[in-house]
């Protein structure tokens, strides 16, 4: 309980009692409980829209994919926006590593990073618009498994990279979890998001294929994404991993409004 509580402060802006000094604990462990903050997260995201299909019925998607952002981004207090903004500032041009570091240090976002986040944004919310509520071929509610799936895969894809590599400063914020989880907390993570996937895409949306499709693509960045930060800062900050995590739900929903689940549809 306490590890899932420390996934909630990790990740989230619920607002929950401050960690005790005494508590102690493993940090390291709240990284398997990632994609359970993401399919509460989710499920505040099928309410949103839920509520949107009946207040707007014209407009509904449209308002619906507005509104959803919006709760993305109250929900997680605009953490992984801001980690977001300082990798692209960090990672515009020629600079060192340590360049690199300590803007990220800075709280303040500059021009790129603003821009990157502007069309991300735009992105995300062009594919959120594009979902349809059914496929073709599926008597499944597909927009709601879609918008349940997709922060689940991203809390994942920042699982697996706080397990896969390294924490490139001697101290921060992210050390205790980054340079301390180890494989069985990414096994339980990795757990957690195949049930509820199956449950998105085998009795939600009935596209059962979509199982191996969606976390085989997220795994891929995520290696990539890793492999690409480590060689540039010597490893994976908090910040990275939040950019990672975004990404990756953009390319989830890339793909869940694009063709290829109609084409899986058994």
């Amino acid at each position: 309980m306490k590890a899932l509580l420390d996934a909630f402060r990790f990740l989230s802006a619920v607002p929950l009692p401050a960690r005790r000094a005494g508590d102690g604990g493993d940090l390291a462990a709240a990284v398997a409980y990632f994609p359970l903050v993401g399919a509460v997260l989710g499920g505040l995201l099928v309410l949103t829209d839920w509520a949107c299909a009946r207040a707007f019925s014209h407009v509904s998607h449209f308002l619906s994919a507005a509104l959803v952002l919006a709760v993305y981004a109250l929900f997680t207090g605009g953490l992984h926006h801001d980690g977001f903004m300082d990798t692209a500032d960090a990672f515009w041009g020629h600079r060192s590593r340590q360049q690199r570091l300590l803007i990220m240090k800075d709280s303040r976002a500059g021009a790129l990073g603003v821009t990157a986040m502007a069309l991300l944004l735009l992105v995300e919310m062009a594919a959120l618009y594009a979902l349809p509520a059914h496929l073709a071929g599926s008597s499944g509610r597909f927009r709601w498994a879609a918008l349940l799936a997709f922060p689940v895969l991203g809390r994942w894809a920042m699982s697996y990279m706080c397990v896969r590599f390294p924490y490139p400063r001697e101290e921060g914020t992210g050390a205790a979890m980054v340079g301390e989880s180890r494989g069985r907390h990414l096994a339980l993570a990795s757990l957690f998001a195949l049930a509820i996937l199956g449950g998105c895409f085998v009795f939600l949306a009935r596209v059962p294929l979509l199982i191996a499709v969606l976390p085989a693509a997220v795994l891929a960045f995520a290696e990539m994404a890793g492999s690409f930060f480590s060689r540039s800062l010597g490893g994976v900050t908090g910040d990275v991993i939040g950019a990672t995590g975004m990404l990756s739900e953009a390319m989830i929903l890339l793909i869940l409004a694009s063709r290829i689940p109609e084409l899986l549809v058994g």
